[in-house]
């Protein structure tokens, strides 16, 4: 218990930890890694009593982890940090909350879902419905400070988030990782491609979507192997929308 209660009384980071499910608790309990958790969070509080603006809010930092246990993650998406415009990171990766416009990497990955599995145009950029039914939508970086993309690069997320992709690794009997971009396929030498299911392709940024993101049939191909290792499927599209936000 003493772990725990040392977790939660990480001034910054306590109200985005309360929500988490129990088994990642485990995992940023463990020593080094809580060692690392509680650098961070003094370095966040500095920037927070500095009056820097930091995103995502601060009880959603860790809103990936809040839907599902390591061991019953079906797809893991891996972004790299948040969005870092007013009201867009929401903690999961690649999303925004309803009504806020599309972002262009969401817009592509929307468009090759569309031509691998049909539907219509997406009603909004919020992929909690995908959450919910067991993607881990983990960035690498969980903050950034307000219109300096990449400004926590240094911060030392990066290893928090590696716990998190060996703990997937390790306690889940077979999961899909889809690796887009340079960056997130280095994560692949962290993952054991005997039980689970490596995908890469581009990064859906518009400056690369078009060298190997789009025709990549990721969405149709996460099913077909859910299936045949007798996993329910992802509904991937919501309800469309006649107000679309592309």
């Amino acid at each position: 218990m003493e772990a725990v209660l040392s977790l939660r009384q990480l001034p910054f980071l306590a109200p985005a930890l309360a929500p988490v499910h129990p088994a990642w608790e485990a995992v940023l309990n463990t020593p080094a890694v809580f060692a690392r958790l509680r650098q961070i969070d003094q370095q966040l509080s500095q920037q927070a009593a500095q009056g820097k603006t930091l995103f995502p809010a601060r009880e959603a930092i860790f809103n990936a982890l809040r839907y599902v246990a390591p061991a019953d993650v079906k797809v893991v998406i891996l972004g790299q940090d948040p969005y870092h415009g007013q009201g867009e990171a929401m903690g999961l990766s690649f999303s925004v909350p309803p009504g806020v416009r599309i972002p262009p990497s969401l817009r592509n990955i929307y468009k090759e879902l569309m031509a691998d599995l049909g539907g219509g145009q997406a009603a909004s950029g919020d992929l909690t419905h995908w959450a919910e039914q067991g993607i881990l939508l983990l960035n690498s970086v969980l903050t950034v400070e307000m219109d300096k993309a990449g400004s926590h690069g240094k911060l030392g997320w990066q290893e928090i988030s590696d716990a998190l992709i060996d703990a997937v690794n390790r306690q889940n009997p077979g999961c899909v990782f889809l690796l887009w971009g340079n960056w997130a396929q280095t994560k692949a030498e962290r993952i054991d491609h005997s039980r689970h299911l490596v995908l890469t392709a581009a990064h859906p940024s518009p400056l690369s979507a078009s060298r190997g993101f789009h025709g990549c049939r990721h969405f149709s191909q996460v099913n077909a192997w859910l299936a045949a290792h007798g996993r329910s499927t992802i509904h991937w599209t919501a309800a469309a929308s006649q107000n679309s936000l592309f």
